[in-house]
């Protein structure tokens, strides 16, 4: 009879095995495309100074960044997070949609000619809002995992995760968060404003480059200080 269970309880994790599955290979065709979609614009550019060339590698480096975290982000999420949990599937088909929409939108926005300032402004903001979108989510689907853990330990008495690794899920959501909310507040027009080194929009999103990669190091840092997790608890890198 025990057997019998057994087996019932694995013919109904197949399908949401199977579905993970095919979400994930999505995930990596979509980011895949969006990265592969920057090089095709490095081709399109043909550079004229060594100048130029600095420039458009420039800009590559800074979507290139943008998509790189956020699938790190997403790469350590799904690998723990069940796709059973209420929204998830929604909050990923969105968050890969941001994504594809990101390098047409950022390309657009450096092809912008500099004396075309309403147009430049118009697309900086429907390129603040999707980033700040695609990290809120990435900071979603991280409170996810955290609350999933949290509902998993009280009925079943133990957690999957080590409580270091929880941690720095928490520690990296609030910097996704951040990061969001810095993106989504700079599309608001007050911060259209030219400063010594530039638009001030632009020179808030430049800060992204440091909260999340500080945030991720101080909880891999903290990781270190308390020991290696004892087996038991997954935990991930």
């Amino acid at each position: 009879m025990v057997r019998d269970r057994t087996l019932a309880e694995h013919d109904s994790a197949a399908p949401l095995l199977r579905t993970k599955i095919r979400i994930e290979s999505l995930s990596d065709l979509v980011f895949g495309l969006a990265l592969s979609i920057g090089s095709v614009f490095l081709i399109g550019r043909v550079p004229q100074t060594g100048q130029d060339l600095a420039v458009n590698i420039l800009l590559f480096g800074f979507s290139f960044l943008i998509l790189v975290m956020t699938w790190v982000g997403y790469s350590r999420t799904m690998t723990v997070l069940p796709v059973e949990v209420p929204f998830a599937l929604l909050l990923n088909l969105l968050l890969l949609f941001c994504v594809a929409l990101e390098p047409y939108l950022f390309f657009n926005l450096v092809s912008v000619s500099v004396d075309s300032l309403d147009l430049l402004n118009s697309e900086s903001i429907a390129y603040a809002l999707d980033v700040g979108v695609m990290f809120l989510l990435l900071a979603a689907l991280a409170l996810m995992v955290v609350k999933e853990e949290q509902r998993t330990g009280s009925d079943r008495g133990h957690l999957r995760l080590h409580p270091l690794v929880l941690r720095r899920f928490r520690r990296v959501m609030k910097a996704q968060a951040i990061v969001g909310a810095i993106f989504i507040v700079s599309a608001l027009p007050i911060f259209w404003t030219m400063t010594p080194i530039g638009y001030l929009r632009f020179t808030l999103w430049y800060s992204s480059f440091v909260i999340l990669p500080a945030g991720t190091l101080r909880s891999v840092r903290e990781k270190g200080h308390n020991g290696t997790a004892p087996s038991g608890p997954v935990s991930v890198g």
